[in-house]
């Protein structure tokens, strides 16, 4: 594949198109490729991991979005970071839940200052 975008679509893990924000009813896609189940089945483990830091962001979002959504952006996260890898030569270390939890607090606290002014 040429690019991470080709390669999670040959994987069904790219959002679908949506039609004046709902479901085009005919459009149904025949199949289900294993590759992307696999990356699906990682990301539900992941999810319920709990020293992953990775796996906070899915729960973040499964808290917003709900359950399918937020599988499938983690197999698409998932799939990409195993292109990039594979493909770049990225090197890929994960970096723990207290980093993740600094992050977000950062973030909000960078957040919550700019609404202050």
């Amino acid at each position: 594949m040429t690019s991470e975008k080709l390669f999670t679509s040959w994987l069904e893990l790219s959002p679908g198109q949506l039609n004046s924000g709902k479901m085009r009813r005919n459009a149904r896609k025949k199949g289900k490729p294993r590759a992307g189940q696999t990356f699906r089945v990682i990301a539900q483990s992941f999810i319920n991991s709990k020293k992953i830091a990775i796996g906070s962001f899915g729960r973040r979002l499964r808290g917003r979005k709900g359950q399918r959504i937020a599988i499938k952006a983690m197999a698409r996260k998932i799939a990409v970071l195993y292109w990039r890898v594979n493909v770049k030569g990225l090197d890929y270390a994960e970096k723990g839940m207290q980093q993740y939890d600094e992050q977000l607090l950062r973030n909000k606290m960078k957040a919550f200052n700019k609404l202050a002014k």
